[in-house]
């Protein structure tokens, strides 16, 4: 008998203790992380140059290094870069991660071996979240193969000489005992970078093994999903449960699975137990855990090497800490890291479902937004009005992306289904019911692309696969004008 369920199981569930002995406490937790970060970094430069020394809590914190962005810290990361030592975390930092660029241009950020670790204990969290919906999963799972669907990049030497690519080659770089053994589809076919060969060297490895976890974007773990069905000859509807009949939990990250989540339920049979679970992983930390109780929502790791503030959406608000916040409003996420970023406004825009514990929702990125009818919509209105919409009309979505409508006062929709037939009036009747539930009701245009358009235009801009995403929403028409152009489509308007 394998020893490896039982030895990660009992790992599992120190890690779940660890979890609800800081979310019993989370403002508790939150300064003892500070703490220990200034502690850390006292003696870098950073830290000597903003008196890290003299700093006693938030309020000091708050007051002696500002809210700062990727451009404002960039010098302090090119010098971390180029293996300075001691610049904003103890130490040369060996790893650089390379964003997505989902809000402009590519970034490196400073990946750390504190950072490491706090991702591998992350990790765990989702399994002991998952053990908590599910007494006796994770031994389940571990019976069989666990697949993780990551970036397209390898690993290279930067000019400064740390080691450069997309976090889950660095992550893959990292996979150790007893992960190793179960883990798919392997380092060496994991770092290939070309994304076409990647999806189909992946499925010709796992078709035949018992896989029962997949982790992944949900739009590519859809697309190699389909892949694995063609290469068994196994019917859309419903094959994989014969592929895989063990199967059991789908980690999503990095999108709003609503949309999606109807294609990848397809491939099972109606009757195949499966579980969603969502991580909030961002290359600069990973932040959460879906939580499994009534609440719902993504629970914050509270004692993680992170520490957390928060601001209102007005950019002249005062900078929250986990305990100031109130449930039910947006605001902007801004992190402290063991990697050396100080007082980093992420991007992201953040709503509290619950306050204690902390569980949140992700609302979108603050740079991705669309402004109409008085109101400002984000990731999370337009993929739950189109997730709504499909409902209705019952087909399947497979991308899509909203940007203004040309006169600035509506929202356009570009959607993409497999579904060669449905009602697409009744489809934008639906998104606009629901984009105009909260009272402010704007004009909605909704355009329907054949099957591949979103491939095609991902692969035009060079970022097919991986870490990349197709944008859900945007505060300008580029990204749909740009998809428009590949396939002129036939407009529904309500």
């Amino acid at each position: 008998m394998s020893l490896l369920g039982p030895i990660f199981s009992l790992s599992v569930r120190r890690v779940d203790r660890w979890l609800r002995r800081s979310s019993a406490d989370p403002a508790t937790a939150q300064r003892r992380v500070l703490r220990t970060l200034l502690r850390r970094a006292k003696n870098t430069r950073f830290g000597r140059e903003h008196g890290f020394a003299k700093l006693a809590g938030p309020g000091d914190f708050a007051k002696a290094v500002p809210i700062t962005d990727y451009d404002a810290q960039r010098a302090w990361i090119a010098r971390a870069a180029h293996r300075e030592a001691g610049v904003a975390w103890p130490g040369r930092v060996p790893f650089l991660a390379r964003t997505a660029g989902t809000t402009g241009q590519p970034k490196q950020i400073p990946v750390t071996h504190d950072m490491i670790e706090s991702n591998r204990r992350a990790g765990l969290a989702v399994f002991a979240h998952y053990e908590r919906l599910r007494p006796g999963g994770v031994r389940r799972l571990l019976r069989g193969k666990l697949l993780f669907l990551g970036g397209s990049t390898g690993l290279s030497k930067t000019p400064g000489g740390a080691v450069g690519g997309d976090l889950s080659a660095i992550a893959t770089r990292s996979v150790c005992w007893p992960l190793s053994r179960r883990f798919e589809p392997g380092v060496e076919i994991s770092l290939i970078e070309d994304w076409t060969e990647k999806v189909e060297r992946i499925a010709q490895r796992v078709a035949g093994r018992d896989i029962r976890f997949a982790a992944g974007l949900p739009g590519w773990t859809r697309i190699l999903f389909d892949r694995i069905l063609a290469l068994r000859q196994l019917p859309a509807a419903g094959g994989l449960t014969t592929a895989w009949p063990a199967f059991g939990l789908f980690v999503h990250s990095g999108m709003d699975v609503r949309p999606h989540r109807n294609a990848i339920r397809r491939c099972f049979g109606p009757e195949h137990p499966l579980d969603f679970l969502e991580a909030y992983l961002t290359t600069e930390g990973f932040l959460a855990v879906q939580s499994t109780d009534e609440v719902g929502g993504l629970e914050l790791l509270l004692d993680n090497g992170i520490f957390y503030e928060f601001l209102p959406l007005d950019a002249d608000g005062p900078r929250l800490t986990v305990d100031e916040v109130e449930a039910g409003v947006p605001y902007r996420l801004v992190l402290s890291t063991n990697a050396g970023l100080w007082a980093y406004e992420l991007g992201d825009v953040v709503r509290f479902l619950s306050t204690a514990p902390p569980r949140i929702a992700v609302v979108g990125r603050t740079a991705h937004a669309i402004d109409a009818a008085g109101r400002t919509f984000f990731d999370e209105d337009v993929a739950s009005a189109v997730a709504a919409a499909a409902e209705k009309v019952a087909c399947v979505v497979t991308a899509f992306t909203t940007a203004p409508t040309a006169n600035g006062r509506g929202v356009q929709f570009v959607v993409e289904s497999d579904d060669a037939r449905f009602d697409t009036s009744a489809f934008t009747a639906a998104l606009a019911r629901d984009l105009g539930k909260s009272g402010k009701k704007p004009s909605v245009r909704a355009e329907f692309v054949p099957a591949g358009t979103f491939h095609a235009w991902m692969q035009q801009r060079g970022t097919l696969g991986g870490q990349h995403k197709v944008p859900l929403c945007a505060s300008d028409r580029r990204h749909v004008d740009e998809v428009l152009a590949l396939a002129p489509p036939a407009p529904d308007v309500v």
